[in-house]
């Protein structure tokens, strides 16, 4: 799973790379050509959130999440298991919120798919949006997954009583 996750961030990354090289053939060919590189806007908007699912789930494994933890920092010295127990429910929280996520991007993944949505303006640029959707769910589903190891090491270091 840590290869996968790993894999899906580099991807996440190599796609970050690719913005700022359209990003910069647009401002350059807008500047120099007078003439922009078409779509950049909507593969930009379209990207931003596949990335930032695609780097999600690295994110969970590595104990990188956003979180305020002024009071765990502190049960961690004074009462490290009771803090386990508190990590595994905040776990089980973000797994709970990302199953729900999961849950619904299915079917909107599968309608986009076979109805062929589409974003851009017909007759300029025009680009199916399922591959951006897919890569949500797939960041997401693999999130969701990290979250849930999350818990259960942490239930299971609290039950031990040793640190994760």
């Amino acid at each position: 799973m840590d290869g996968i996750t790993r894999a899906v961030s580099a991807i996440g990354s190599l796609m970050i790379v690719g913005l700022m090289v359209g990003i910069n053939l647009d401002v350059s060919g807008r500047y120099f050509f007078n003439s922009p590189l078409p779509g950049t806007a909507e593969i930009i908007s379209a990207s931003i959130v596949s990335i930032i699912f695609l780097q999600l789930a690295d994110c969970i494994r590595t104990d990188r999440m956003i979180r305020s933890d002024i009071l765990l920092a502190r049960l961690v010295v004074s009462r490290p298991r009771l803090a386990d127990g508190f990590y595994a429910v905040f776990a089980l929280v973000g797994f709970g919120m990302l199953a729900v996520l999961v849950w619904f991007l299915i079917p909107s993944v599968s309608k986009a798919f076979y109805h062929s949505h589409t974003v851009g303006v017909p007759g300029m640029f025009v680009m199916p949006v399922w591959p951006f959707y897919a890569l949500v769910l797939v960041g997401a589903v693999l999130a969701t997954l990290e979250y849930l190891r999350a818990a259960c090491a942490h239930f299971s270091a609290a039950i031990r009583g040793q640190r994760t």
